[in-house]
């Protein structure tokens, strides 16, 4: 009986084997999931994304134009990359404000001079691109993208498309209207939203909610976009997979410009395969409606991507969407010499500086986590030796300026709200400096309070008009 046992388990064993055999090899391109424990300023959550290898192993990450396009995401709106066009190769950054202020034949001969540099000839075009880190508020989606990947999931459709989407379309800004109308998450038109069954009207606008706009989204991609990309390489004899990145940055141009401007880009190049070298042809290509913004489209989604990348897998198993919450958890005064724990405290300072501008601290939490840090310095200040004198113990906030500077950040991201907090801090060390009440008039315009602008503007004028008549004494 036991042998007979044995011989039953052995022949099950070979069938079993035989059967993992005979099943197909995994295509490559699928993604891998990649599970995270995120942890936020109040909670923390555990979320799924996915992780395309062939970005890196294909050679996409390398392109110039989506180097470009990732220090373009990354880079504040203050700032202008001036680059050369048909490649996207840097040549110099300006401040935006700077460049604003020059007449057009200023800029002109300034480009010019640029050309003659870098031995470019008279037919490159330059263009001037403003940083979009303003913009581009990932750590905000990230719940977003990992729902919106189970919902796509749910559709039968290829979520590697909600979570591109997502990155690139008004990442963090759900009521986000387009110059033509599209909104949402998903950056729908109205005629597709109210043809796949959402409301669409003056009271209620269903593109505003993330799982009905990401169902449409994955209807749309799955029913007319796919379809028609597949039938445009059938028609042309190229081989494709639906999972190689190549095919699904068309299909993404698909959603985004519209099926019939894709076929026209890939009719006039009449390629005969697909991958890189088609995207590069592409990119210089313009046909119908699919101009400069078009092909800037799969570029960004490559640079949005290699970017989300690298913030996934970049601390293990757990992202701090905090940075300065993930150097604090690091934090050990013992076994190092003052200035350097010093030096890493102020890396803490600026990381916690940072997450407050980009909102992944309300104030009141930015506020105690920079008391904490006071604290460390004011303990550092006992420890410190007459040799050690050099080091100077920064107080937070360090100066007027320093807080003019936070202010405008936070107003450049339209958080006003707290802009004006910066500012009455600033008011309450600095109460007698013109600039502070005119930076509180402006912060107040731009909030729409009219009324209390006006009287931090008049306050302003007559503390300038006096401080102007006594340096005349």
């Amino acid at each position: 009986m036991g042998m007979l046992r044995t011989f039953s388990n052995l022949l099950l064993f070979q069938v079993f084997t035989l059967m993992l055999k005979a099943l197909p090899a995994q295509t490559p391109g699928i993604d891998e999931v990649v599970d995270k424990r995120v942890v936020s300023w109040k909670d923390t959550l555990r979320l799924h994304f996915l992780s395309d290898k062939s970005l890196h192993d294909q050679g996409w990450d390398t392109l110039a134009q989506t180097l470009f396009w990732k220090d373009v995401i990354n880079l504040s709106g203050d700032s202008c990359i001036i680059n050369q066009a048909s490649c996207r190769r840097p040549l110099e950054r300006v401040s935006r404000a700077l460049w604003m202020n020059q007449t057009e034949p200023e800029k002109i001969c300034y480009k010019d001079s640029l050309s003659r540099v870098h031995c470019l000839s008279p037919d490159d075009e330059l263009f001037v691109t403003t940083g979009k880190a303003e913009f581009y508020e990932v750590k905000k989606v990230l719940a977003d993208i990992s729902k919106a990947i189970s919902v796509f999931e749910s559709e039968k459709c290829d979520p590697w498309y909600a979570q591109t989407i997502l990155l690139i379309e008004s990442p963090g800004k759900k009521k986000t209207k387009s110059s033509v109308g599209a909104n949402g998450p998903f950056q729908l038109m109205r005629s597709v939203a109210v043809r796949y069954g959402l409301h669409v009207n003056k009271y209620r606008d269903d593109r505003t909610d993330l799982e009905k706009s990401a169902r449409v989204a994955a209807r749309l991609i799955k029913r007319n976009c796919v379809p028609h990309i597949i039938a445009y390489l059938n028609e042309r004899g190229i081989a494709f997979e639906q999972t190689d990145l190549w095919f699904r940055l068309l299909v993404l141009h698909a959603y985004h410009a519209g099926a019939g401007n894709v076929r026209c880009v890939i009719n006039s190049l009449a390629p005969q395969e697909g991958g890189v070298a088609l995207f590069k042809k592409i990119w210089q290509t313009s046909c119908g409606s699919f101009k400069n913004e078009s092909q800037n489209y799969s570029q960004i989604a490559l640079a949005a991507l290699v970017n989300f990348d690298e913030l996934i897998n970049r601390d293990g198993d757990t992202l701090f969407l905090v940075s300065g919450d993930r150097l604090w958890a690091k934090y050990n005064r013992k076994g190092h010499k003052p200035w350097e724990v010093y030096g890493y405290l102020e890396e803490c300072l600026t990381a916690y500086e940072n997450d407050f501008i980009d909102d992944m601290l309300p104030y009141d939490q930015f506020m105690i986590r920079v008391n904490r840090i006071r604290r460390e310095f004011t303990y550092l200040a006992n420890h410190i030796v007459n040799s050690q004198k050099e080091i100077i113990l920064r107080k937070y906030p360090a100066s007027e300026e320093h807080l003019s500077w936070l202010s405008s950040e936070l107003s450049r991201r339209q958080r006003y709200e707290d802009a004006i907090r910066i500012l009455k801090l600033s008011l309450d060390l600095f109460p007698e400096s013109p600039a502070v009440f005119d930076s509180l008039a402006r912060a107040y315009r731009l909030s729409g309070d009219r009324k209390t602008a006006e009287k931090y503007s008049s306050r302003s004028a007559v503390m300038t008009a006096a401080a102007l008549k006594k340096s005349q004494e």
